[in-house]
């Protein structure tokens, strides 16, 4: 399987969420090699699926401006634009009800990860091929502590078998669709989509990714991720 345009493969950019731990301002419009932080996740997955297939979810009030934007990188380009919320997983969902007959498989990444590749995108699909769910994954190796609410310490965690997830998570779409359904009818809301499969008793498996894939969650971030772009 290679990194052309794969016709059953559906992608959502998430692109929701309130990004109150990065401080004022949307950090998905911060710039970054003379483009603004979300141009570089769409780019970077640009011409994996056909552009219909290709969904840009973020909120109502400022997609406008995510339209117009990537209008300038991508002249005349076929992205669909769904409307979302303050949540990722309202974005999400209603990125998935954009796809039609054709998409068998949904690849969710977040507009915050600007450095994730079309091979490690590849991977993951081949990996949700083969076991039915996809998520890039790194192990942990810090010491982890688990504390009372005073923060005293009660526990070393073992972890040999934690893993720190990132995107593109990669799932069917009937079973992220089913999966999100269920959730919104409990009331259950979750961070990423394989915790949504998981609350749905759909299966995922990890795929090691030794690269970068910084997530931009605070302001100082953007200063590591210039480092990290320049010394590639």
């Amino acid at each position: 399987m290679s990194s052309k345009s794969i016709n059953n493969l559906g992608i959502i950019i998430a692109a929701g969420g309130s990004g109150k731990r990065y401080g004022s301002g949307n950090k998905l419009f911060e710039m970054l090699d003379s483009k603004p932080l979300f141009v570089h996740a769409v780019l970077n997955f640009y011409g994996c699926c056909p552009d219909s297939n290709l969904v840009f979810a973020g909120p109502a009030s400022e997609l406008d401006r995510f339209r117009s934007i990537l209008a300038e990188y991508l002249p005349g380009n076929r992205i669909i634009f769904a409307p979302g919320g303050n949540s990722r997983g309202q974005s999400v969902k209603n990125g998935l009800a954009m796809f039609g007959n054709n998409v068998e498989y949904v690849a969710v990444h977040d507009a915050a990860r600007p450095l994730a590749s079309a091979q490690l995108l590849v991977k993951c699909l081949e990996t949700a091929v083969r076991y039915g769910g996809a998520v890039p994954a790194k192990p942990v190796t810090d010491t982890i502590k688990k504390t009372d609410d005073s923060g005293k310490i009660i526990e070393t965690v073992d972890r040999s078998a934690l893993w720190r997830v990132e995107t593109p998570q990669i799932f069917p779409l009937a079973g992220l669709k089913a999966a999100y359904q269920l959730a919104e009818e409990n009331g259950m809301e979750f961070t990423d989509d394989a915790g949504v499969m998981e609350y749905a008793g759909f299966p995922a498996h990890i795929v090691h990714n030794p690269d970068n894939n910084l997530k931009i969650t605070y302001s100082e971030d953007i200063g590591l991720l210039e480092y990290i772009k320049s010394h590639r």
